[in-house]
């Protein structure tokens, strides 16, 4: 009897503490499971310049290939070259971007790029001039963002330097966009005076 009557008082010290908080206590620990939605929620609150770290992105993922090299005694050079293998014209061959950084010895520095397309093995470059970027120590004066959906385009946006690194300047948006084998420029618009140009890729 007495065992019945604990059970019960234990059973009714529940059902108080859960009234108690409006009906939301969990009765077992979620170890951090968000639902779908919140997942999504979350990711669409990301804007597409940056990855998930808030940091610019410029589209490409995660390399398929990286190979580091050491730098000079002024800390000048390749510092790295790194391979993406995409399909870019959706023929269901894998074409190829290379993305290479460049150190000069000082806090600024540029990736260069290199597109090419693979005809049947044999690897076109159909990369547009001036594809790289002009890192700052505190201001980017020119960025390079790649998009694959629903077609592949590439975005450049770039500023002149003038007086000073962290002087800003008026920014050109140059879209450029796959019309058969070739990179063709599709827009070129000015958009406003800034310092560091990651700031105009929505």
């Amino acid at each position: 009897m007495n065992i019945l009557l604990m059970i019960m008082l234990i059973v009714i010290g529940i059902l108080i503490y859960i009234l108690a908080n409006g009906g939301r206590a969990k009765l077992a620990p979620t170890f951090g499971i968000e639902s779908p939605q919140a997942a999504i929620t979350q990711s669409n609150t990301i804007p597409a310049s940056q990855n998930v770290t808030g940091e610019f992105s410029d589209g490409l993922g995660k390399p398929d290939s990286i190979s580091k090299s050491s730098l000079d005694e002024f800390g000048a050079g390749i510092a790295s070259v790194e391979i993406f293998n995409r399909d870019i014209n959706g023929d269901g061959r894998a074409d190829r971007i290379t993305r290479t950084r460049v150190e000069n010895g000082t806090p600024h520095f540029y990736y260069e790029y290199k597109i090419e397309l693979n005809e049947n093995g044999r690897y076109i470059d159909i990369t547009p001039d001036g594809l790289r970027t002009t890192e700052g120590a505190d201001c980017a004066l020119q960025k390079i963002r790649f998009s694959f959906k629903p077609d592949f385009m590439v975005t450049k946006i770039s500023r002149k330097w003038r007086d000073t690194w962290t002087t800003p300047t008026m920014a050109t948006k140059t879209t450029y966009a796959l019309q058969g084998n070739r990179l063709n420029v599709t827009d070129n618009v000015q958009l406003k005076e800034i310092c560091n140009v990651s700031e105009l890729f929505l």
